[in-house]
């Protein structure tokens, strides 16, 4: 029995110590809150936007792929749509369709940026690298879509700039469908965008560059290093943040990114030649209505993302030399 009272006693006076230290930490985030009340103010509007159209839809869009969701009705599925989905070939097929534009949708966002950097950093003249990045910047006056519209007339069958040329250099016989030929679409939905340097990629770059003192490049300039050499010992390892940013946001934006099925080709030819996750998610929920299963797409598509960021942080982050 004493045993018994000590240890109610004990428990007793452990539960009056935690709402004692409690009761004193909201005392401190209440002063703290009304210390800084005009900056927690000001700040409010900005939090609560991105607490409604960033987190909640986000988390939002997480719990409803463990739901039977249309329009009408609404029913708690568990891990069925995620079941579903792994036998889904259409599923699979925009899969394997992602990964191969995946691939070189991402070396080309690091690569070309990169290459034309280093022809505008390699200008003698100020005032002509200033006309260049000028130059660079302005497809960016124009939408993506109306982009791609233009791309669309580049590519048409009849006239279209891409089959006219190719013809004038003896290349073609006939005018190729690049968008509506399944031995075609792949590739024309890669070249889109060439020479893909424009926006502010290059800019990214050559403000690296810029930062990298100047008498690193001098002393490479008199130990004889090549322009080749310099690029590969010198530019790349410090270019490694503005790389390392290039690969994630390239990563994430692939695998999101089916705004060329929406505007060029509906996902087809054939129906399905050019499915990607994103267009299928997209199908399922604004044409099937089926919210859920869409919601099971998304969050693939978000695990995939996270987990290819990690790896792309892990193969490109700092090495810690061991003293």
């Amino acid at each position: 029995m004493e045993i018994r009272e000590k240890q109610a006693t004990a428990a007793r006076s452990w539960k009056r110590s935690c709402k004692e230290v409690c009761r004193q930490k909201l005392k401190e985030v209440g002063r703290t809150l009304w210390k800084y009340r005009a900056g927690y103010i000001m700040v409010a509007p900005l939090m609560i936007g991105l607490v409604l159209f960033s987190f909640y839809p986000f988390v939002y869009g997480l719990a409803l792929s463990f739901f039977n969701k249309t329009d009408k009705t609404m029913s708690f599925a568990g891990f069925d749509n995620f079941v579903e989905l792994m036998n889904d070939a259409l599923f699979w097929k925009s899969m394997a369709t992602m990964g191969k534009i995946f691939f070189f949708k991402v070396l080309i966002g690091i690569v070309a940026p990169l290459v034309m950097a280093e022809l505008i950093f390699g200008v003698r003249s100020e005032k002509m690298q200033n006309v260049y990045r000028i130059l660079v910047l302005l497809p960016m006056i124009a939408p993506g879509v109306v982009g791609m519209l233009i791309w669309k007339q580049i590519y048409a069958v009849d006239g279209g700039v891409f089959n006219e040329v190719l013809k004038a250099l003896g290349m073609i016989g006939k005018d190729i469908d690049w968008l509506g030929d399944s031995k075609y679409v792949l590739f024309s939905i890669i070249f889109l965008g060439f020479p893909w340097v424009g926006g502010t990629s290059v800019l990214i770059y050559m403000s690296g560059m810029v930062a990298i003192s100047g008498e690193v490049f001098e002393a490479s300039r008199l130990d004889g290093c090549s322009t080749l050499r310099r690029i590969f010992y010198i530019d790349l390892p410090l270019l490694r943040g503005q790389i390392r940013y290039f690969l994630v946001f390239g990563i994430i934006g692939a695998l999101q990114d089916y705004s060329v099925q929406v505007v060029l080709t509906g996902g087809g030819p054939n129906q399905f030649d050019t499915y990607v996750p994103g267009y299928y998610m997209y199908k399922m929920a604004f044409t099937n209505n089926n919210f859920g299963y869409a919601a099971a797409i998304g969050t693939i598509i978000f695990v995939l993302a996270g987990l290819f960021t990690v790896i792309a942080y892990k193969f490109t982050g700092e090495k810690k030399e061991e003293l």
